[in-house]
């Protein structure tokens, strides 16, 4: 027969976790975005969108039916099926701190890059703007798999926006926290405390 004390102490028993368990049940984060390959269609999207918003701001306390905004909408929904299929989804994957730390060791800032930073007031440059963004891309890259070259190519000839966007998915992939408050009590707290 089973006693209290018992069974309180197997419950702890089937809390306490083993380490390499923990290690081993651990997954990289994982982050994806989509890249428009037609600026175009991208551009056309966005105008769209802000003519639904007009639309819906001179409607505003009247009936949406007869402001045209059916039509409009109509038109984005042709519009984002026709840029599904014309992107391309960028997925990355934490390469771990260790990892990382090693290669921001290998794209030092270069003394200009240095003292252009200092100029503008900003403060300790950790990595080589012009090296390390590919690098982190290529290492980071799971579907489509890059390389250091590919990715510098992506820097070389894509627009700003898309090239940083890219660094930017690889740079938090491997740096936001997998951990979460379990009660709603406690995303309150974060979130206010941030």
């Amino acid at each position: 027969m089973s006693t209290d004390t018992d069974r309180a102490e197997q419950g702890q028993a089937q809390k306490t976790q083993n380490i390499a368990d923990i290690l081993a049940r651990k997954k990289p984060n994982v982050r994806s975005i989509d890249i428009a390959l037609d600026s175009d269609l991208a551009s056309e999207i966005r105008a769209t969108e802000r003519e639904i918003e007009e639309a819906k701001r001179k409607r505003r306390g009247k009936s949406l039916a007869d402001g045209g905004t059916t039509v409009l909408e109509a038109k984005l929904e042709e519009l984002m099926e026709r840029a599904a299929e014309e992107s391309v989804t960028f997925t990355f994957q934490d390469i771990g701190r260790r990892a990382l730390d090693q290669l921001i060791s290998e794209h030092h800032p270069t003394p200009d890059q240095k003292n252009r930073v200092a100029e503008l007031g900003g403060g300790i440059l950790e990595y080589n703007i012009d090296t390390f963004p590919p690098a982190l891309i290529a290492a980071t890259a799971i579907d489509p798999e890059l390389s250091i070259e590919d990715a510098q190519q992506i820097f070389d000839e894509w627009g700003a926006g898309d090239a940083e966007i890219l660094f930017t998915q690889a740079l938090l992939v491997c740096r936001e926290r997998t951990s979460h408050p379990l009660f709603k009590s406690g995303i309150e707290q974060t979130l206010g405390s941030a």
